[in-house]
């Protein structure tokens, strides 16, 4: 990955850990990091994430970090910039990339990646109505 962008997706990275560190020092237990990573998906903030949110926000977020466009990601691209305090992160990330890896060969290419959202949503959607609630998310993993 070249400096530049690196230090772009860093300072993206920095910013999200700071304000999800900023709620939760508000809180008297430190929520999970599952449930604010599901309040970054829902955009529209109407409780409710869809498969194609999802894969949208998704892919964005492949092109962002795959700065050499091999089309695949390492574990080591996957959590790039996620500060090292934050182990809650890095261990729902990682659990996302193992997840994703479905050919188990250490890396995520884009349709696995793509899949990866179809899995976590028929996991997820427990009453099947295409949508995933918070309650849904985080009852699946979130990852």
């Amino acid at each position: 990955m070249n400096r530049s962008l690196q230090f772009a997706c860093a300072t993206l990275l920095a910013g999200l850990t700071s304000a999800l560190l900023a709620a939760s020092a508000t809180a008297q237990d430190k929520p999970d990091f599952r449930a604010l990573y599901f309040n970054r998906l829902d955009q529209n903030k109407d409780g409710l994430v869809s498969l194609e949110d999802l894969q949208r926000i998704a892919a964005k977020e492949f092109r962002r970090v795959d700065d050499n466009k091999s089309s695949t990601l390492s574990l080591d691209e996957y959590i790039f910039g996620i500060p090292s305090e934050r182990q809650d992160a890095i261990d729902f990330f990682t659990a996302r990339f193992e997840r994703s890896d479905f050919n188990n060969d250490g890396q995520v290419d884009f349709n696995e990646d793509q899949a990866y959202c179809l899995d976590l949503v028929a996991r997820a959607d427990v009453n099947k109505d295409g949508m995933v609630s918070k309650e849904e998310f985080l009852a699946a993993g979130g990852n």
